[in-house]
């Protein structure tokens, strides 16, 4: 693309930090909701109100300035999933190892901070005062965290972020900039911050956002298996509490070494292909 790509970032940075400040008109759709209700209609409606919200001023802006979004969706060529699922499953591996090594000596040091941020998390499937699992809401909850969010959060950091601040920048500093904003506001910053990296480095490999959007799906969809798992290994009424999380100690060390003989024959093979990578032309 020769010309400057038109939707500046700070909108986009905006639409992504504004909204965990300040959701205007957030209260009075609370008000709708009955006092009895599960607590867990709050959040889903937060999270809808979000993504409706974004996807509109999403749209505006590609319409307005014109974007066309079937180039980013299109594969040039014969695109291979199998290696990009690969690398998004190495990167849930590194999440887990960096989450442990952060927040485990933290535990003890400072146990109220990763209590706060990291422990006592909204749940992601919901389960009611009857300790029963509603359908309704864990659909919903589905669709928000594995359809929704991967293609709102692709479109604005790969489709838009990438592409203005690699003109502003250059492409290194466009992916570690636009990685470390999606990683603040998450739990495990740094495996979220190393998550960015993977999916930008996907979507200059495969010039298309249809693969990170899929890997990132599948990665969402892993972290509900694994909430899924601990309800059923622990049962519904256990409650995760941080000396949990400090018996965990032995998924650190295995993590930990995965991702070092794994990192090792990935940088290893990365050599051999010395390839430069760009992004893909609107």
């Amino acid at each position: 693309m020769d010309n400057p790509f038109p939707i500046k970032g700070r909108y986009i940075v905006a639409m992504w930090l504004i909204p965990y400040v300040y959701f205007p008109g957030l209260e009075h759709i609370y008000g709708f909701i009955d006092q009895d209700s599960e607590w867990y209609w709050y959040q889903i409606i937060h999270f809808y109100y979000y993504h409706f919200i974004f996807v509109t001023v999403l749209i505006m802006f590609f319409y307005w300035h014109k974007i066309n979004v079937r180039k980013m969706l299109l594969q040039p060529n014969s695109v291979d999933y199998i290696p990009s699922l690969k690398f998004s499953v190495f990167i849930i591996i590194f999440s887990i190892a960096t989450t442990y090594t952060l927040f485990y000596p933290l535990s003890y040091i400072w146990p109220e901070f990763v209590n706060y941020w990291f422990i006592d998390l909204p749940p992601i499937i919901y389960s009611n005062y009857n300790k029963e699992f509603p359908l309704l809401p864990n659909v919903l909850s589905f669709i928000s965290l594995v359809v929704l969010a991967p293609i709102i959060e692709e479109f604005a950091f790969r489709g838009v972020l990438l592409h203005r601040w690699s003109q502003r920048w250059g492409m290194t500093s466009a992916i570690l900039i636009s990685s470390l904003l999606f990683g603040v506001v998450h739990p495990d910053v740094i495996g979220a911050f190393a998550f960015g990296v993977a999916m930008s480095i996907i979507y200059l490999k495969t010039q298309t956002l249809i693969v990170p959007i899929i890997c990132h799906a599948f990665t969402n969809i892993i972290a509900m298996l694994s909430e899924a798992g601990y309800i059923t290994w622990l049962g519904i009424n256990h409650r995760y509490t941080i000396e949990d999380f400090r018996s965990e100690w032995p998924i650190a060390l295995i993590t930990t070494v995965i991702v070092i003989v794994w990192g090792y024959i990935y940088l290893y093979h990365s050599k051999k292909n010395n390839k430069v990578w760009s992004l893909p032309i609107l």
